[in-house]
């Protein structure tokens, strides 16, 4: 029990349902071994009726995106400066490598959530441009206080306005 305090494992299981995870294994654990000469931490997926298996072995490159991002935000929702305070700024590349547009609208959504509830700072950068454009429309500047800026050039960085319909 205490290694799934420890790694926030009811976090990254509510986190990744939210994304739209695998059609069957739905929950992740996290197991250690001590079979070999050196313990090792193995990240598990199960269906929910007995089924256990290894992400990284099964899952596409997008489903394992979505296990990452869930793991990441749980422990970034969790991290501390060096004085225990809370840090309130997330900062992310490129979250939706690989992903379909239902998995990429789903984290949008879920980033979106993140940042309202936990009254958090999310920073993302990307090259994706109908990424950069989903997020303007999904958190409009209007409503959510959103600051959108493009690289113009190196080391030239320019704010862009909202979109209007």
């Amino acid at each position: 029990m205490l290694i799934n305090n420890f790694f926030f494992e009811d976090l990254i299981n509510a986190i990744y349902k939210n994304i739209d995870p695998h059609p069957s294994f739905k929950k992740v654990e996290f197991k250690v071994s001590f079979e070999r000469d050196k313990p090792s931490l193995n990240i598990l997926v199960s269906d929910g009726v007995g089924g256990m298996i290894s992400p990284i072995l099964y899952f596409s490159a997008a489903q394992t995106n979505i296990l990452s991002l869930s793991v990441f935000l749980a422990n970034a929702l969790h991290a501390k400066d060096d004085k225990e305070n809370s840090i309130d700024v997330i900062l992310i590349d490129d979250p939706i490598q690989s992903m379909d547009s239902i998995n990429i609208l789903s984290t949008i959504d879920l980033l979106r959530s993140i940042c309202l509830k936990f009254g958090k700072q999310l920073i993302i950068s990307t090259h994706d441009e109908n990424f950069f454009g989903l997020l303007q429309r999904k958190i409009p500047s209007d409503i959510f206080g959103s600051k959108f800026l493009q690289l113009k050039k190196f080391g030239v960085v320019a704010s862009v306005g909202p979109i209007l319909n």
